[in-house]
């Protein structure tokens, strides 16, 4: 979202650079995302390969950089301390322009094989 609208072009191109910076992240295996612009709401899946005790705030934090990096913004991605600090990279748009991703549901799973 964010407090002017969005034009389609200017929705879908955000979201494609977005999820262009996913692909870069270091240890994603596979990502499958989606976005419907009419809604304004993308859900991403991903799967990352990690041997971490905390996967869910490495995985939230992969993509709340992706985010930041793109001039975004984000809201319930990262511990309330974490998220209170970081701000969008670059010189982002104004507040009015900003895109804010705002979470809705997060799962997670093992998928490592049997």
């Amino acid at each position: 979202m964010r407090r002017i609208g969005w034009s389609d072009e200017d929705l879908g191109e955000h979201i494609d650079t977005v999820f262009e910076r996913l692909h870069q992240a270091e240890g994603l295996v596979a990502i499958d995302a989606e976005a419907n612009l009419d809604s304004g709401r993308a859900s991403v899946s991903m799967t990352m390969r990690m041997d971490d005790d905390d996967p869910r705030h490495v995985a939230c934090g992969v993509l709340a950089l992706a985010i930041r990096s793109c001039g975004g913004a984000h809201e319930g991605l990262l511990r309330i301390g974490e998220e209170a600090v970081v701000k969008p990279h670059r010189n982002s748009w104004s507040g009015l322009r900003t895109p804010t991703w705002k979470v809705r549901q997060i799962d997670i799973a093992d998928a490592s094989p049997s």
